[in-house]
């Protein structure tokens, strides 16, 4: 259940920095993609492991066809939703309140409809597969009037989640460690911070031999990496807002016992903090030094006209 959740990765400031260093659209299109998809596939192993430490048994089969449930069940879901939302949009002539709210709206009433009704299928790959329909085919139902409006409502919709979902994190973390501390049931707490530095490092190594397994197929299907984008690929796995939503379910579940969720907590959050204080500042650096930018400081100040 620890490590669904540790696989759980956060590419948007990675995103952000690659495009503001003028990084090829491609590679941070590839970042950002398999994060959505490492996403929802990390949330379908963690539910399927969540019942299972909270004492429900699973046969083999019956965990094979939850997961395909969950996995095939929620990008049908996004895509009749987004076939929906394409339609109403396309009656909805200049009305920007209309299509932020519809937008909206539509996102809660699929992840709602796939995570807490009977349909039961992964929330996660309904909204990405529902994003990546309007991306495709239903953006071009948006009025261009409402786009501007459109894309700075979800900006800020996006930015308000994420640092919801940390101050939370980071409160309750803080209040169970003044708690154990309290109660005197902390034996170690170097033990327990060395674990995590061994967590992030080994976190590092998985993902970097988990690229390199699959970096031929990558290369025979036309869609290569160069071994400088593989490495970018393995240091640019930021855990975040998910990782912490994840944790916090397990937190407050009543049928695990406190310390596991105590620990688990712990552990995810110290390796989201590593990550960081240390790959986000550092990217942009390691960017420059593997020259995965398209344009060079100097030609940004000859198109810009500022220095730096």
């Amino acid at each position: 259940m620890c490590g669904a959740i540790l696989a759980a990765t956060d590419p948007v400031a990675v995103v952000a920095l690659l495009k503001e260093l003028g990084a090829s659209k491609k590679l941070a299109t590839m970042i950002e993609g398999e994060s959505l998809f490492n996403d929802g596939t990390a949330m379908v192993v963690f539910l399927i492991m969540l019942e299972i430490n909270e004492g429900e048994e699973l046969t083999f089969g019956e965990m094979v066809g939850k997961f395909a449930r969950l996995s095939f069940g929620g990008p049908v879901l996004g895509l009749i939703f987004g076939i929906l939302v394409d339609l109403i949009l396309q009656r909805i002539h200049n009305n920007y309140v209309l299509e932020v709210n519809l937008t909206i709206v539509a996102a809660y009433m699929c992840w709602f409809i796939a995570e807490n009704t009977a349909v039961h299928v992964s929330g996660i790959l309904a909204i990405v597969a529902l994003g990546l329909y309007m991306t495709h085919s239903g953006k071009t139902s948006i009025s261009v009037e409402s786009e501007h409006a459109l894309h700075h409502v979800w900006g800020y919709v996006g930015y308000c989640a994420e640092t919801l979902i940390f101050m939370l994190a980071g409160m309750v973390i803080g209040m169970d460690h003044h708690r154990l501390r309290e109660a005197g049931l902390i034996d170690d707490e170097r033990y327990d911070s060395l674990l995590v530095i061994a967590n992030y490092g080994m976190a590092h190594v998985i993902r970097f031999s988990m690229i390199m397994l699959f970096w031929p197929l990558l290369n025979r299907l036309g869609y290569g990496m160069s071994f400088k984008q593989v490495l970018l690929g393995s240091y640019a796995g930021l855990r975040g807002a998910v990782g912490l939503a994840l944790a916090l379910i397990v937190k407050a579940s009543p049928k695990i016992d406190d310390y596991i969720k105590d620990i688990l907590l712990y552990h995810v959050g110290g390796v989201a903090v590593l990550t960081l204080l240390i790959n986000a500042p550092t990217t942009g650096m390691l960017v420059k030094a593997l020259g995965l930018t398209d344009k060079t400081d100097i030609q940004k100040q000859m198109l810009t006209g500022v220095t730096t």
